[in-house]
């Protein structure tokens, strides 16, 4: 078997209307490349169900193509990671289905790998073609990535990145429900480049991401990974009873010089808001992590693939 120098993986969800024109471009900008490649699209259970009808029939017109369809929706980041499971490639793209990244900046990713020899180059927009309210939910998603999983400051998460095959094997060694591949990049810290490229305008279709959608993956991120907020609810723990502690000596003494009408009033109502507010957050933020832990033991798998075919694969049983 022939050695796959390059994997393209491609997340796809109801895009069946722009998939052959997608196809038929990445094909032709790996052409221009040195070596053999792949394209390994992951369809994340789409409702549009000729999604998959389209993607069976560019499987038979394109050998370099496989395709998975995954049983039910999994979200985006886990059919990435079904798709870099099943990739081959010494050097593995990973860029989303809708045209905003541009498959001719492929070629502009893989130049900056062989100039920069890092484990990863990670696409960076000049200007970004979203929503503000998309654009302020990427703003903070990056702020905690740089607070919690170690982020470099210039460096902007994106999906459009291309990996070594070193770096995918370990990250297809997590095994959690709820994988965010860019936050899981920069924990393990490795070596990374970047490279300026146009964020275009969405040509086909809208965004699934939702107001919902945006805040319940930025709790992901905050949850899934990390104990930020045990160590948050830990030092507030501590700052609160410090400042309990000055109260008490401000009580005290305006007890002795006589400013307290009703001895012990003020005093038992600041502690008891105090204390009551930091129990419920506690509480709070200890129940959220025993739900992540109970749907990581005793759930269903990530994702569940179903059919699998591969253009490649048919070509070789046909010669």
């Amino acid at each position: 078997m022939d050695e796959i120098k390059y994997s393209v993986v491609i997340p796809v969800y109801n895009s069946g209307d722009w998939l052959e024109e997608l196809i038929s471009k990445v094909e032709e900008v790996m052409n221009s490349l040195n070596g053999n490649f792949e394209i390994v699209m992951v369809n994340d259970c789409s409702p549009k169900i000729e999604t998959w009808s389209v993607m069976c029939g560019l499987s038979d017109k394109y050998k370099e193509l496989k395709i998975i369809n995954l049983r039910y929706n999994s979200g985006q980041q886990n059919a990435v990671m079904c798709g870099l499971k099943h990739s081959r490639g010494e050097f593995v793209i990973t860029m989303d289905d809708d045209f905003q990244h541009d498959p001719d900046d492929i070629k502009l990713l893989v130049s900056k790998m062989e100039e920069s020899d890092t484990d990863v180059v990670i696409a960076q927009y000049d200007i970004k073609e979203h929503s503000l309210l998309r654009k302020l939910g990427s703003h903070l998603a990056n702020e905690i990535y740089a607070g919690i999983y170690s982020k470099p400051k210039d460096v902007t998460s994106n999906s459009f990145r291309i990996m070594k095959r070193r770096l995918v094997e370990t990250l297809i060694g997590y095994h959690g429900k709820f994988p965010q591949i860019g936050p899981m990049i920069f924990s393990l810290k490795p070596s990374i480049a970047t490279v300026t490229i146009q964020h275009k305008k969405r040509k086909y279709g809208k965004s699934g991401y939702s107001l919902y959608r945006l805040i319940s993956e930025t709790f992901n991120i905050i949850l899934n990974g990390s104990t930020f907020i045990i160590d948050f609810t830990a030092g507030l723990g501590v700052i609160i009873s410090m400042c309990s502690f000055g109260l008490l000596i401000y009580y005290l003494l305006k007890y002795i010089f006589g400013g307290i009408g009703v001895p012990g009033y003020a005093s038992t109502i600041l502690l008891l808001t105090f204390f009551s507010g930091i129990i419920i957050f506690s509480i709070g933020a200890t129940g959220k992590y025993i739900g992540k832990i109970v749907k990581e033991t005793m759930g269903f798998p990530p994702y569940m693939e179903g059919e699998i075919r591969s253009g490649k694969e048919r070509g070789d049983s046909e010669q």
